[in-house]
């Protein structure tokens, strides 16, 4: 999936992107806020668009 349309993707699901990047393990890295105000941190198989891994802080 195109890194530019899953990024809209992300922000038409409710997320506030601070910083979306692809990382050097070539996931995508998504660090901003969720549609509930918390400070995430997720990657993203950039082919399927699987979500591998989250964290989310207060």
């Amino acid at each position: 999936m195109d890194k530019d349309a899953f990024e809209q993707k992300l922000v038409d699901d409710g997320y506030k992107v601070k910083v979306f990047k692809i990382t050097d393990g070539d996931c995508y890295e998504l660090y901003g806020w969720n549609e509930e105000g918390k400070k995430v941190e997720i990657y993203y198989d950039p082919v399927t668009g699987e979500t591998l891994k989250t964290e989310i802080k207060d």
